[in-house]
């Protein structure tokens, strides 16, 4: 024969902490946000007109269009000086 059962024992220490599981799936990608505000109207000074290199020119004759180009785009404060 068995005998009765014994009344219910203290719970135990709580055991370590397991490692972590895999990262889910990645949910949908949300709606696109309204588009914000333009910004004001930008103002470009025109530059001086540079001749074109004609012909076979010398590179000499390349240089001072090149340098005449840049003296104008500075002058009109595209590029910095």
């Amino acid at each position: 024969p068995i005998g009765p059962t014994g009344a219910t024992g203290e719970a135990g220490a709580i055991g370590p902490t397991g490692s972590t599981g895999a990262t889910g799936p990645t949910g949908a990608t949300g709606p696109t946000g309204a588009t914000g505000p333009t910004g004001p109207v930008g103002t470009i000074t025109p530059a001086t007109a540079v001749a074109d290199v004609e012909g076979t020119p010398t590179p000499q004759e390349v240089a001072d269009t090149l340098n005449a180009l840049l003296a104008s785009l500075r002058a009109a404060g595209i590029l910095a000086t």
